[in-house]
């Protein structure tokens, strides 16, 4: 089990490595989902969240074509914590801006690895 991250130390030349309880893969609309659940449910727990990207957002983030948009209801597809007061079917940019303001009311930006 990964249970660590590495980054090397430029100016050093030595590892700077963190020990954490829990790593979830990706900063996607699962990865912020689980992010919130873990700090609520297991909160002396240590986590971080990886992401290749230098973005959260997952493939809202990803994919920049013109209208891109929800196929799925947001108001199923959005979190019980935080429901979706938005149109039912939602752009790109509403569904990055509610993703954002998640990460915002429960401090997980210090959690969050890119790159």
């Amino acid at each position: 089990m990964l249970d660590t991250v590495e980054r090397p130390r430029e100016a050093e030349g030595t590892n700077d490595v963190t020990h954490f309880d829990v790593l979830i893969a990706g900063a996607g609309i699962s990865g912020i989902g689980s992010a919130v659940h873990l700090k609520e449910q297991c909160p002396d727990k240590t986590y971080a969240i990886l992401d290749s990207k230098d973005s959260f957002g997952g493939t809202w983030d990803t994919h920049k074509y013109p209208g891109v948009r929800s196929d799925s209801d947001l108001y199923t597809f959005g979190y019980r914590f935080k429901p979706w007061v938005g149109a039912p079917i939602a752009s790109a940019e509403e569904i990055l801006k509610y993703m954002g303001e998640v990460i915002e009311e429960n401090d997980l930006n210090p959690h969050i690895r890119y790159g």
